[in-house]
């Protein structure tokens, strides 16, 4: 770090200084009005995060909290678990099948910082993760090892989305998932060989479906004819 930059930290710091100060004379001026605005309370299962100056604090609370006038913004984060569901949604397996799968996924915030710095929607954020999560983790099974073993995959899930949450202040505490029908069975839907016809003379260039239709027309030409001389004899 050079000077300039020790020299701009230390000029900031003292401005920042002088402006929490003055705030701070005046909400105690006025307080019997401001205190109406600047006293928060808190619940047991809250916490606020408060921003000075664009810098970030510590969370407050329970109980009853300061918030300065004009140079603190805060946001409430509620520490509660909480739950949501992913619908069925179709998992092509390992062995090929197709099945409908979805899941009920209950979570809750140890970090209320880290919630409000990392994402900006953190319910939106944390359905896509766990929704390609469940994606991605059942199709590197078969459909019997879904069907016979969905509580410990429920549980390896639930490992798989906090490796991607804990940076944003958030565990998943449990993952249930709710298995639907098997829309296509293993080994189902495999194409038959294509038989191709013998080949004719004369007919040796065409294509397969092309050759079956003019074979079906001499066919029914080589018919007729000894019809039309059987009729002609007498």
């Amino acid at each position: 770090m050079n000077k300039d930059d020790t020299s701009q930290g230390w000029l900031s710091w003292i401005c920042n200084l002088i402006v929490i100060f003055f705030v701070y004379i005046c909400t105690f001026i006025t307080f019997p009005i401001t205190g109406w605005f600047v006293l928060k309370t808190v619940p047991n299962y809250e916490r606020i995060v408060t921003f000075r100056l664009g810098r970030v604090g510590p969370p407050k609370g329970p109980g009853i909290v300061l918030v300065l006038p004009l140079i603190d913004q805060w946001q409430k984060v509620d520490l509660r678990t909480r739950a949501f569901n992913i619908p069925p949604c179709q998992v092509i397996t390992l062995d090929g099948g197709v099945l409908s799968v979805g899941a009920d996924i209950q979570f809750r915030i140890w970090n209320p910082v880290m919630s409000v710095l990392s994402v900006q929607d953190l319910n939106l954020s944390t359905r896509m993760t766990a929704h390609k999560a469940l994606t991605y983790s059942l199709a590197k099974k078969t459909v019997r090892e879904i069907q016979t073993q969905r509580v410990k995959l429920g549980e390896y899930l639930g490992m798989d989305i906090n490796e991607m949450t804990q940076p944003w202040g958030l565990e998943v505490d449990r993952v249930e998932l709710t298995l639907g029908s098997v829309l296509k069975a293993p080994g189902e839907g495999t194409t038959a060989p294509l038989i191709m016809p013998p080949s004719v003379p004369g007919l040796e260039g065409l294509t397969g479906p092309i050759q079956q239709l003019a074979m079906h027309f001499l066919g029914h030409s080589s018919i007729s004819q000894p019809q039309q001389e059987s009729t002609e004899e007498p």
